[in-house]
């Protein structure tokens, strides 16, 4: 297993902790409110790096060998 590999599973596991907390936050804040549209907007770029970060797993893709 090559370094992007294994810096995958870490930044997949950190991703997953941001998403369940993210989740549990949305469920307690008011919609509408600042607080509910930053959580929102920080959907995005945890979702990308999540889909990111599956496609290299599932491809295996090791640019560095």
């Amino acid at each position: 297993m090559g370094l992007l590999q294994s810096t995958s599973k870490v930044v997949l596991k950190i991703d997953i902790l941001f998403l369940v907390l993210l989740v549990f936050s949305l469920y307690n804040l008011d919609p509408g409110t600042g607080s509910y549209v930053a959580a929102t907007l920080s959907l995005l770029p945890v979702t990308l790096t999540l889909a990111g970060v599956l496609a290299v797993i599932y491809t295996g893709w090791e640019p560095f060998e």
